[in-house]
């Protein structure tokens, strides 16, 4: 029989472990933390969205092997100044012609519904085009030339 005392088992086996569980208030304060960042993420990510332009390709035309249009329609903010690439395509899809068109602050008449305008874009081809599109847009931190 041993007559160890706690002292002794405390000093060769370590003390016992504590309840680590989190409280009430512990609950609360994570509960808390995780909505705060859930809503500045939201808020980041909308924020971030309501400013990217966007276009929508309305038509084109192919003039000659060597000439083509892209009519676009182009949604932005009112004091950026946006690029747009666009690029003509042949039968196999490859570009075969490519510019880009930059469009900053427009008169209040030049816009449809206070945030999208009309755009027509040329561009000259290697060979022979089946259709020209807008490739991407984006706001263009330099400011370049409307």
């Amino acid at each position: 029989m041993s007559t160890d005392s706690p002292d002794l088992l405390r000093s060769r086996y370590g003390a016992p472990r504590r309840d680590r569980r989190i409280g009430r208030r512990g609950w609360i304060a994570l509960v808390a933390a995780a909505s705060l960042l859930a809503a500045a993420f939201a808020v980041w990510v909308l924020g971030g969205q309501q400013r990217q332009p966007t276009f929508k390709d309305v038509g084109f035309q192919v003039l000659s092997e060597a000439r083509a249009t892209a009519d676009f329609d182009l949604t932005k903010h009112p004091d950026d100044v946006v690029t747009c690439a666009v690029q003509a395509l042949n039968e196999e899809y490859a570009v075969v012609g490519w510019t880009e068109v930059t469009v900053g602050a427009l008169p209040e008449e030049q816009l449809h519904e206070g945030r999208t305008s009309s755009h027509r874009a040329e561009l000259r081809t290697t060979n022979l085009a089946t259709t020209a599109v807008v490739d991407s847009c984006w706001i263009d931190e330099r400011g370049g030339a409307a």
